[in-house]
């Protein structure tokens, strides 16, 4: 489900991000999990042991990531390989854990009856499931390696694949647009928020978007919907072995997501479905 573009891969929410944190001298390393699907890194910050997750991109693991500075670095220098930069996101996002206030649920599962057309950046295989009666537009790094055949979707859900170079008529008059958070790994995350219409509400969605949401927002993204760590010990085990997604959520991780405003085509009521506790 990766996504990219060849344009610089270090997005300024991240720098704004770490801005906004501040010092870090309070934060110490302390481990980092490095599974075939996914990746942990796991801190000290302010006396309490915090993790955060990314999604693990293909590559050799760096050596000398072992400090908060070192790990910092990947997300400050365009010449970062794609793990580096993986690891300096689950930095910054163990990081923003303590400032985060999550509301517990999936904004995929939120869909009001308004909504008519999606568009996807990253095939989200599970989340297809939950729409029903809509035309959906997933855009891939390369569609052609994908059988749609494969892909397990309502009859009613009316979907086609695209490459990153027709991201405009992909997006084109989408109601909502969900772009997977690995878009801050490989690169093409503001492209993105570009190309999208301007009435369409932006949700930035995986383990790899944890991070404090106000830079986001700022940047045009109306949901962040990431994940918490809620047993750090149970995610590492299941990261180690190659579990990701639906394996990991209520394992050790949990889905939340902060809204920047009550969006009328997203549905956040308590009996709307979504997961809200």
């Amino acid at each position: 489900m990766a996504v990219g573009e060849d344009e610089p891969a270090t997005e300024p929410v991240l720098t704004t991000v770490l801005d906004r944190l501040g010092p870090v001298s309070d934060a110490h390393f302390q481990a980092t999990t490095i599974g075939p699907r996914q990746l942990i890194v796991e801190l000290e910050v302010d006396g309490q042991r915090e993790a955060g997750v990314a999604h693990r991109p293909d590559g050799t693991p760096p050596d000398g990531l072992d400090s908060v500075d070192r790990l910092l670095d990947g997300i400050e220098s365009n010449r970062a390989a794609p793990l580096e930069r993986a690891l300096g996101i689950a930095t910054l996002n163990a990081l923003s854990a303590p400032h985060l206030a999550w509301d517990w649920g999936d904004p995929m599962a939120a869909l009001t009856d308004a909504v008519d057309r999606i568009a996807t950046v990253g095939l989200f295989r599970p989340a297809l499931r939950k729409f029903d009666d809509v035309t959906v537009n997933v855009i891939e790094r390369v569609p052609d390696g994908i059988d749609p055949a494969s892909i397990d979707a309502p009859d009613s859900v009316r979907l086609t694949l695209f490459g990153p170079d027709r991201r405009e008529a992909a997006l084109a008059d989408a109601d909502v647009v969900f772009v997977t958070g690995s878009t801050l790994i490989y690169g093409g995350l503001s492209g993105y928020l570009r190309a999208a219409p301007a009435p369409a509400t932006i949700v930035l969605v995986g383990a790899t978007a944890s991070f404090l949401p106000e830079p986001a927002f700022e940047a045009g993204i109306d949901v962040l919907a990431g994940v918490a760590v809620t047993d750090i010990d149970t995610a590492a085990a299941g990261i180690a072995t190659g579990d990701c997604g639906t394996d990991l959520h209520e394992s050790g991780l949990k889905k939340g997501f902060v809204a920047a405003d009550r969006t009328p085509r997203l549905d956040f009521s308590p009996d709307s479905g979504v997961g809200l506790e």
